[in-house]
């Protein structure tokens, strides 16, 4: 409510789409990942999340998560549209210490 509260959002708001989520029967990452792309609406800010996000809010593996993204692509590309605008491929950097 600290960063959010000045575009109008509310924990009345945010309690009712975790509401309808859970009546919905969604998981808590789907949830969570709802709320954010609605704050991101809201703001006017870019809402960014990983496949792997995804597929956990969707309680699937990644490689099936990864599948819907290229077959998603594969029908932006033959309608015309630019799939970049949805699905982004980023490097992966990994660290180990």
């Amino acid at each position: 409510m600290v960063n959010y509260g000045k575009y109008g959002i509310t924990e009345e708001m945010v309690n009712n789409v975790i509401d309808i989520g859970l009546e919905g029967g969604l998981t808590y990452e789907f949830i969570y990942y709802d709320i954010c792309r609605k704050i991101s609406e809201i703001t006017g800010e870019e809402f960014v999340c990983t496949s792997s996000d995804m597929a956990r809010a969707f309680n699937m593996s990644d490689d099936e998560m990864q599948k819907i993204i290229e077959e998603a692509r594969e029908e932006l590309i033959n309608s015309g549209e630019d799939p970049d605008k949805y699905f982004k491929e980023v490097p992966v950097q990994r660290f180990m210490m």
